[in-house]
Formats: C-alpha cells, structure tokens, sequence
C-alpha cells in the first residue's frame, strides 16, 4: 500500500507543478485512475509524510548562493550550474540560460502539495479518543512541515519584513488545499508571515514533547522553528521567548572533544540519530556543483570567515580542510550523507536565545547561551569564558559566532545577511571578483530578494519581483 500511495503522491505533484497549463478533467482523470490507492487512513496519511525524500530534503538554499561565506575561482566558475552561477554574481536574470525552470520553487511547492494532500484528508476521518494520538500527530507534522517550507520559500522570493510596507510587499504564494483549480495569487509579506506562525502555533500542542524520530517534528523542533521566524522579523520577546520553550524540553549540546566527533575524518560528525544536537533531521538541495559535501567542491571558504576562528577552535579543523595549497573547503555538514544540514538543532536555538535576550537587554542570559555553547567548541581547558558587559559588544561578538556556527547551515546566512542589513551598525556591502570584473550587492538591495521562475510568471500571471 505505501508504495501504491508513493505512486499516487509522486503523480498528483506533477499534475499540481503544471496546474496553470493542464485541464481540470486531466487532474480528475489521475485521481480516477489511482482512486483504490487513495490514501483512506491515518496510518496511510503518515506514512505519506514519513517519506524522506519528499519531506526532509526539499529545502531551497539558491540565496546561498549569494552569500560571502566562499568565493569561486575563475578556474572553476565554468563549471557552475548557469542558475547558481548567476546567483552568485546577483544577476538581475538568474534563469535565462535554464528555461526559467528552478528546483528551489518547484520541488518545496511539491513537498506543500503533499502536505496539503494529507491535511485534506484527515478532514475526511473522524476524530475520536482511539486515535487522538496519530490524528493529532499527523496534522501536526503536516502544519509543521508547510511552515517550514513557506519560511524557507519566503527567504528568497519576498522581501524581509518592514513594519512600514509589510501591508503592501509582495509575499509568496500561499497554497493551502490540494485543489489545483484555484488561481495563483502572491500574498502580502504581512499574510506570509502571519500564516507561517499560525501553522506553528496550531501545530505546537498537537507534537510530541521531544522527536520519536528525528525525521519527525515536535514541540521541541516546532518551538525553535518559531523562535527562527520570530528572529527573521525581529520579534526578539516572542524569539527568546519560543527558544527558551525549546530548549526546555531539547537542549543537548555536541562536545566536539568528545569521541563522537572525528575530525580527520572525511564526515567528521555523528550520524543524526547520535547527535545529541539535532531534533529534526533534513537537509537541502544544495547549491549545485559550488557545495557537494564532501566529495567535489568547487568553492573556497572565505578567508576572513576562516580567520575568525582561533586556533583552538574545534571548528576550525572540524568544519574545514585544506587538501592542497591554496584552497580552504568546508566538510563539516552535520548531515552525513554528502548534503547540507537544512534541520533544527540546538547550536542555532542557543543562538537565538542568545541574540534576542542581548537585545533584550538581558545580558547575562544571553552570556550564559553563548559560554555553554563555545565550551563545547574549544580544546579542552583552552575556553576562558566571556564577560562583555556592553550590550553592543555582546551583540556583535554573538552574530560573529552564529557566522562562524551556522556558516554552512541551509541558507542561514542568506537569511543573516537580509536582517543585519536593516541595522546600519551590521550592514554590509558584498563585493566578488571574477574574471576580471568587480560585483558588487549593497544592503537592501533589490537583488536580495530573487526573481519568481520565468515559467511560473508565465503560467500564472502572479506578479514578478522587481530585480
């Protein structure tokens, strides 16, 4: 049965991917058709969200892309996807040589449609006290996961949220039922972010406490995508307030001294299921051929990210190597299988705790997160603790460290970048060299938010962001 309803899901996402430009009769031929594979039971609709290959790795990471954590040599620019290399010298036009196709909207809008399958159907069954647990559980994880995926869309293709046009910026596409029928329509910044938190907040009390499985949301996971949102939108009371609930309930920390950790190894770190970090497990499409963890890599580590860590930092030796003269690269994905690590885990929920409550004023919470966290990076005996009293010191020192923690984390980066540069004291212009020419991306500028695909424009009508 479950490989019948993989079937049936896999069909469904190709007809809803090309939903604009196929007839109504042709989506309800396919239902007709694969009707005695139709997913009827609660069993069957988590088994349709237990699938890894469609719910734990469809994360974008295109902004990446055009971060200033690498840099590309000339050499080996040629071999870069067109997409990625467009990307990453922030064209205006990032799809003209690729048809105006791009994974980073198709596949998460795919994962959304099977999401929005599974919450259709358990408005089919009926609740009752027999199966309350895996009722709860399902919807749950299905809100959990479309949260997710709409954060992680609209860190690329909507603007950062700004108090004063967030009514009237352009947010994403907000698809909420399995219908392919309705017409696409872009939502407000305002209603992106709004329905973001309510799927999380619903979602919360229908989780588990902590994972059964680190493939599977809970409260404790729930809670710190929550605090990420709230710290995307500078909401640092409900930030602080959501990672605290969080680190409550999931709060283990990696000893890199420990045995678990291998730095010479070629995967240094624990599979998920042993890191004591990790309470959602996934990983991303990555950036093409620029990062494939760990076996071709055609970037370079930034060298003044790589000069921010101290020679006793266990970082530095566990997240990068230098196999020949010259090049710096990174390989300490704490996913283990050759992708980059998209999942929650409590290094980034430290973090954030950290960061809300230094701007909250709270300085020796925000100390403490820091110096627990830093102990379990430095050489044994080698961390002497921090005592920065000033708040715009401890600020800025803890963005350093989320940089240096979080360098290869999904789009993190991407996503810093964005925010920090609303603040004058953190903005930053990029500038790339290549092939003799200098690029340059200046704070807030239009290009932070990427172009919708040509395909999608054309087929929907929704409008296209301005580059």
């Amino acid at each position: 049965m479950t490989r019948n309803i993989h079937k049936l899901y896999t069909l469904l996402i190709a007809v809803f991917l090309l939903n604009s430009c196929k007839k109504q009769d042709n989506y309800l031929n396919v239902k007709r058709n694969l009707s005695d594979v139709s997913p009827s039971t609660l069993s069957d609709l988590q088994a349709v969200l237990d699938d890894p290959d469609a719910m734990n790795t469809p994360f974008p990471t295109i902004g990446f892309a055009g971060t200033d954590n690498f840099y590309i040599t000339d050499a080996n620019f040629g071999a870069i996807p067109a997409v990625h290399a467009a990307a990453y010298l922030w064209a205006k036009d990032i799809y003209q040589q690729i048809a105006g196709f791009s994974d980073d909207w198709d596949i998460p809008y795919g994962a959304i449609a099977h999401v929005n399958i599974v919450l259709d159907g358990l408005a089919k069954i009926d609740e009752n006290q027999g199966n309350k647990n895996l009722f709860d559980n399902v919807r749950g994880s299905a809100l959990f996961y479309r949260a997710f995926l709409f954060y992680s869309i609209a860190q690329i293709y909507c603007k950062p949220l700004d108090s004063a046009t967030f009514k009237t910026d352009l947010g994403i596409v907000l698809r909420l039922t399995s219908d392919v029928n309705p017409k696409s329509t872009r939502s407000t910044v305002k209603e992106t972010y709004d329905q973001i938190i309510n799927d999380i907040k619903t979602a919360i009390p229908l989780l588990p406490v902590t994972p059964a499985y680190k493939t599977r949301p809970s409260q404790s996971s729930a809670n710190a995508l929550l605090a990420k949102v709230y710290l995307s939108i500078k909401d640092y009371e409900n930030a602080a307030l959501y990672s605290s609930k969080s680190l409550e309930t999931f709060n283990g920390l990696l000893d890199y001294n420990s045995s678990l950790v291998k730095p010479t190894k070629r995967t240094p770190f624990p599979a998920y299921a042993a890191n004591p970090e990790i309470s959602f497990n996934a990983t991303n499409q990555g950036v093409g051929a620029i990062l494939v963890f760990p076996r071709i890599n055609l970037a370079n580590v930034d060298t003044v990210l790589y000069g921010l860590y101290d020679i006793n930092d266990l970082r530095r030796a566990c997240y990068y190597n230098s196999p020949f003269p010259g090049t710096i690269y990174f390989r300490g994905s704490y996913c283990t299988t050759g992708q980059g690590f998209n999942g929650i885990a409590t290094n980034e929920v430290y973090l954030i705790h950290s960061e809300s409550n230094a701007r909250l004023g709270k300085l020796s919470i925000a100390l403490d997160d820091l110096n627990t966290l830093l102990v379990n990076r430095y050489k044994t005996g080698t961390f002497t603790p921090l005592n920065i009293q000033d708040a715009d010191s401890l600020l800025a020192t803890i963005l350093v460290e989320r940089r240096k923690e979080l360098a290869f984390t999904g789009q993190t980066r991407w996503e810093d970048l964005r925010r920090l540069n609303k603040d004058p004291r953190f903005a930053k212009t990029l500038t790339r060299i290549s092939n003799g020419v200098t690029y340059t991306l200046p704070p807030n500028d239009p290009r932070y938010v990427l172009p919708i695909p040509d395909q999608e424009i054309q087929l929907s009508g929704i409008p296209q962001n301005v580059r």
